[in-house]
């Protein structure tokens, strides 16, 4: 992907036009994170192919070119939240429209359901991290926060899941040998 991303930044449409193909089942992920309405997520995704297009000279890093890109999409996904107040939590939606298709018992399926558990603020934190293989580091970048402070929110929210699934008896209590722990 990286000679992608050079040719790219050199003029070749083409090359550009393949690296929006590869990212876009991730661009439309993130979208509908914060998004039911298609309307939304098509402008969503329309904007930030443009500005990508238009900004790539400005790309500092080509191997950061993902990363990039997700924060150009959160950006627009953000403006656009604030401009129509169209926002709808998971909670309230079928998880993401991937996951219309797939049954209930499939993993797309399922990492929207455990989504529907953590709050919306975190939310977009543990869709990168587990959704789309961002690390940390990289997650900090995208929504301009300290490292520390995403691992902190990971990890309390992977306690607050842990004891929802508990509770549901989707975990069982019992340790390795099958006695309860």
């Amino acid at each position: 992907m990286l000679s992608l991303v050079k040719k790219a930044i050199s003029g070749d449409t083409d090359a550009f036009l393949e690296l929006m193909d590869i990212n876009q089942p991730s661009m439309l992920r993130i979208a509908h994170g914060f998004f039911s309405q298609e309307e939304d997520i098509a402008d969503a995704m329309q904007d930030t192919i443009l500005d990508a297009f238009e900004h790539l000279s400005s790309l500092k890093e080509p191997r950061y070119f993902k990363t990039w890109l997700m924060r150009i999409l959160i950006n627009n996904c953000s403006h656009i939240y604030s401009k129509n107040k169209k926002y709808v939590s998971l909670e309230k939606i079928t998880p993401d429209a991937e996951a219309h298709t797939q049954a209930p018992d499939t993993p797309l399926y399922r990492f929207y359901e455990l989504l529907s558990y953590i709050s919306e603020e975190n939310r977009l934190c543990f869709q990168l991290y587990y959704g789309e293989g961002f690390g940390t580091r990289e997650i900090a970048d995208i929504l301009h926060m300290k490292e520390s402070t995403v691992r902190s929110r990971m990890h309390r929210e992977k306690i607050k899941l842990k004891s929802k699934l508990l509770k549901d008896g989707y975990i069982p209590l019992y340790g390795k040998e099958g006695t309860q722990s």
